[in-house]
């Protein structure tokens, strides 16, 4: 029979984390994030409970988060819920297996996610949960699960906050190329256990966001601190930055050396080594690139209601491999075809091993199409994992993103109340 590696992780007893791993893991984290000029500040709340069996929820500002997070907390006994499709991978597959990791359908309900937390709880360990479920796109809050606060109500453990300055201008959602400046890693009390019996889930929800919330530019709006890669700071930037404000033109950015241009009205500016943004000729609306990409997704927020909105584009459709480990991701192309996005929902007409296929995702259950920067659209549909690789119109993919999450939101009264909180507020 051959293996199954998504059942065999999946359905597996979780134990223990293997102390000797975890420790290696924690002392080479360390070494990376002392490289990036990383430091940790202990909040004296945060000492009282530290060697307890806890929950750590962390900010989730750049994918670089678990070596500075790692480092900090520098504990054997945690095990931290990862998106499932960063399990399958050679060499790290096994490692995560001996480290206790618990694999999570993003944004969607998953009971055997769940079970798993619970199993590492009653063995007396600790949790890491990245509440945001991906990270940061433009440098702010993403939307905190509403899942979470029940969970926590559950697990009726004290909760300690990790929040992370300067991590996102360290390795930006957009970029590839890593900048040298400066983290700082603070770890401080959030809630009591006798919180989760004394207060309603509404003012807990108020307390996690007024403590969670972020915004790397506001942050470094004051303190001037510089960030420099080998690549200059706006280089990428139009893999989220798709929209002109002066001639409303899409996908029309091109970039060269430290300034990117608008090819169709010559609307240009330039970055800093702070990630300040300067027009050169025309008017520049926004304070900083977040403000920028905010404005995008509230023009979104008004087209996706008209019932003759659509995004089409050709695509490969993609799954991950569960029989087979290789060196780079495990995601297989299966198939070839057209992906059209409605307020109703998405399709994909096409092939699929061979064979011609519709199919149909439904808006309430697709919670997002999360970018990556190889021109690829993620989803997690209903516990399956699809990768849509857009073949045109590649620099229009976090339009795809912000489009899938705002119509989701007409169907999910839950999930529009914790974005607008840090959307629209």
């Amino acid at each position: 029979m051959k293996r199954n590696l998504d059942t065999e992780f999946k359905k597996r007893k979780i134990k223990k984390p293997n102390k000797l791993l975890a420790k290696i893991v924690c002392w080479a984290f360390g070494k990376i994030a002392k490289k990036r000029n990383a430091t940790v500040i202990y909040q004296d709340d945060y000492l009282s409970i530290k060697d307890k069996q806890i929950v750590y929820l962390c900010q989730h500002k750049s994918r670089d988060d678990y070596f500075y997070v790692f480092s900090a907390i520098n504990r054997t006994d945690v095990h931290v819920l990862c998106g499932y499709q960063n399990i399958f991978k050679k060499f790290i597959y096994g490692m995560m297996k001996k480290l206790g990791v618990i694999a999570k359908y993003l944004y969607q309900p998953d009971i055997q996610a769940t079970k798993q937390t619970f199993e590492a709880v009653k063995l007396g360990d600790s949790i890491v949960i990245f509440p945001e479920g991906i990270q940061s796109t433009s440098g702010s809050t993403h939307p905190i699960n509403p899942a979470t606060i029940k969970l926590l109500k559950k697990l009726k453990l004290p909760v300690a906050l990790v929040t992370l300055k300067g991590s996102y201008f360290t390795r930006t959602r957009y970029s590839t190329d890593v900048k040298k400046g400066k983290i700082t890693v603070t770890l401080s009390k959030l809630f009591d256990s006798e919180d989760f019996v004394n207060q309603t889930e509404d003012q807990l929800n108020k307390t996690l966001l007024s403590k969670f919330e972020y915004d790397e530019f506001e942050e470094f709006s004051k303190e001037k601190v510089e960030f420099i890669g080998k690549k200059p700071n706006i280089t990428g930037l139009n893999n989220i930055i798709y929209k002109c404000p002066h001639c409303n033109n899409e996908g029309c950015f091109e970039i060269e050396n430290d300034t990117m241009t608008c090819k169709d009205c010559g609307f240009k500016i330039k970055m800093d080594n702070y990630y300040d943004i300067f027009a050169l000729n025309k008017e520049l609306p926004f304070k900083n690139i977040d403000e920028w990409y905010k404005w995008q997704r509230l023009q979104i927020h008004k087209q996706i209601k008209d019932d003759n909105f659509a995004l089409n584009a050709k695509i490969q459709l993609g799954v991950l491999n569960t029989k087979k480990l290789t060196d780079n991701r495990s995601l297989l192309y299966v198939g070839e075809g057209e992906l059209t996005l409605t307020n109703k929902g998405l399709t994909y007409k096409g092939t699929k091993n061979g064979e011609n296929v519709e199919l149909f995702f439904e808006a309430k259950a697709v919670y997002s199409l999360t970018i990556t920067l190889l021109h690829e659209l993620d989803l997690y549909y209903k516990n399956d994992y699809y990768n849509f690789k857009l073949l045109e119109n590649q620099m229009l993919m976090t339009k795809w993103m912000l489009a899938a999450e705002e119509i989701h939101n007409l169907y999910d009264d839950a999930w529009k109340k914790v974005s607008e909180e840090v959307y629209f507020n």
